[in-house]
């Protein structure tokens, strides 16, 4: 049996779960489809989630990217990238991802498209491109688009034609 306050986090997380699922199927909210993907992913037992097959996970986490997700725009893009979760390895598609989830505003993708472009995985190599998404993802907060910027001038990667403006 259920002590009291098993209870009543078990009601509020039933009440969290509702709301969720009402902003993804009726709202089709972002960021609720991504969420729910990833509870049925990893199975929640307090709501009586198992976790879904490997087919399931990947319609689930599609259509949080079709609505623009940048977690699931991301993760799709990594799973592209690495093969996983049922992907097979596929750079073009990890990179146009990883693109749309940098331009939706996930710092990490900016990186990680940054990186495929600066070493021309699965593309050609575009230095430029590159650093313009090391850059923005320093405005979004990422310490890692700051250690490339920092390779980038240190290693002379950096085209003269584009200069800092203090």
């Amino acid at each position: 049996l259920m002590s009291e306050e098993e209870s009543s986090n078990a009601n509020e997380y039933q009440k969290g779960l509702d709301l969720i699922t009402t902003a993804a199927k009726r709202k089709g909210h972002n960021g609720a489809l991504y969420y729910l993907s990833l509870l049925h992913y990893n199975g929640f037992p307090s709501l009586q989630i198992d976790p879904c097959s490997i087919t399931d996970f990947m319609q689930k986490l599609d259509a949080a990217a079709e609505a623009g997700s940048p977690d699931a725009l991301f993760l799709r893009g990594h799973n592209f990238y690495h093969g996983d979760d049922g992907r097979s390895k596929n750079y073009t598609l990890a990179l146009k991802n990883f693109l749309q989830a940098a331009d939706a505003g996930h710092a990490d993708a900016a990186v990680s498209a940054g990186a495929m472009l600066h070493k021309g995985i699965g593309t050609d190599v575009d230095q430029e491109k590159a650093f313009q998404l090391y850059q923005l993802a320093v405005e979004l907060g990422s310490i890692e688009g700051w250690r490339n910027v920092v390779a980038c001038y240190a290693l002379g990667e950096r085209r003269r034609t584009f200069q800092v403006y203090s």
